[in-house]
């Protein structure tokens, strides 16, 4: 029997080719279907990636900075800046005065808030309780009174670090964090410290994963996000902790510094992709409370040059003693060579510094003596 409806039919022989009534239809509405598909494809490439490309006829704004150290302004919204120091060498110190000066305090010489409104967000995700509660209070006594309702500080401690994980009903850290960032539309964001938002700093998908989700909260919600991290145990390596600390040196806008010198802190901005300032010092009064210490820094710095140089002295002292003298500076770089058994470059190099520093002097502009201090 003939089939009638040939038309509606697929061939199975043909690998279930349409029929010709069906192809006609689809060719005939082809344009229109081709058309609203492009449309559709381009209006949600649009709103997926081609946002991210530049408009060379937009205008783009420089960033709002938050402070300003020293004539320089710093720590721009919309971007994550970091604070670096050995244990216990005063990050949270220096936080608490980022905060302070940002609500106007005027305690620190060259320091200054560049917004007349805004809101601080600290959150503490090392100490106790008691801990962050006295970090409120000290940002409170160097602020203006009128801002202390611009400064919110919370205590992290208790929370867990991933629910999904922990199995906790608790808001994660950072949930809580953003939760907060949200509600309360803050212009400065301090988080100390990073470290504790992770299992593994050392963990790099892990690290550069809470990274990239810090800076695109900053871009989001137009905030400067500050996060601590604790630097190397060598004392020389001032390099940040792990794997977030290369991301945060990537990522980040700015890095700061803080190294304790006895009873004084210098911050140091040593890293920035705008312009560095020339930094800070801070010494705590009998309250704990951060106050500017540049003066005292100065002086510090000058005492210890002195005792370096009073030390070199007495150690030329020591090895020009066994030069017979007056003698010519060549003359006296051989005898130590020959006294001493010091290699040529550093004999020469000697003279030339006791020269520098005064140990040698001359009368005649060609034999040497050793000025003795009376």
């Amino acid at each position: 029997m003939k089939n009638n409806t040939e038309d509606w039919s697929y061939d199975h022989g043909n690998n279930c080719q349409p029929s010709i009534l069906l192809d006609k239809i689809i060719k005939q509405d082809l344009p229109s279907h081709e058309k609203q598909l492009k449309d559709l494809q381009e209006k949600e490439y649009q709103q997926s990636v081609g946002k991210f490309f530049i408009d060379r006829n937009a205008e783009y704004p420089d960033p709002e900075y938050l402070i300003e150290i020293g004539g320089v302004p710093t720590l721009p919204k919309g971007n994550l800046a970091a604070v670096s120091a050995k244990w216990k060498s005063g990050k949270t110190f220096f936080c608490d005065i980022l905060s302070a000066v940002f609500l106007g305090s005027d305690h620190f010489a060259g320091c200054r808030g560049l917004q007349q409104t805004g809101k601080v967000l600290f959150f503490d995700t090392e100490q106790a309780v008691s801990d962050t509660a006295r970090i409120h209070k000290i940002i409170d006594a160097m602020t203006p009174e009128e801002r202390h309702n611009d400064l919110g500080v919370a205590c992290l401690r208790e929370a867990p670090i991933d629910t999904n994980v922990d199995s906790s009903p608790e808001v994660s850290r950072y949930d809580a964090i953003v939760c907060a960032i949200e509600h309360e539309h803050p212009d400065l964001v301090i988080i100390d410290g990073i470290a504790d938002l992770i299992y593994n700093y050392n963990d790099v998908i892990e690290s550069m994963d809470m990274v990239n989700k810090l800076a695109a909260v900053a871009s989001r919600h137009n905030c400067c996000i500050v996060v601590v991290m604790h630097q190397n145990k060598g004392a020389k390596d001032k390099n940040m902790k792990g794997h977030i600390g290369t991301m945060l040196y990537q990522k980040g806008s700015d890095v700061f510094n803080v190294e304790k010198h006895g009873t004084l802190f210098e911050v140091t901005h040593s890293f920035s992709r705008h312009r560095l300032s020339e930094g800070l010092c801070f010494k705590l009064d009998a309250k704990a409370v951060p106050m500017d210490a540049i003066a005292d820094r100065q002086l510090q710095i000058e005492l210890e040059r002195q005792h370096k140089q009073a030390q070199m002295r007495e150690e030329m002292t020591q090895l020009l003693d066994e030069v017979e003298m007056p003698a010519e500076r060549g003359d006296i770089a051989k005898a130590l060579m020959e006294a001493k058994g010091v290699k040529r470059a550093q004999s020469y190099n000697i003279v030339k510094k006791a020269i520098e520093i005064g140990l040698l002097v001359t009368d005649n502009n060609k034999d040497y003596y050793i000025k003795r201090e009376i």
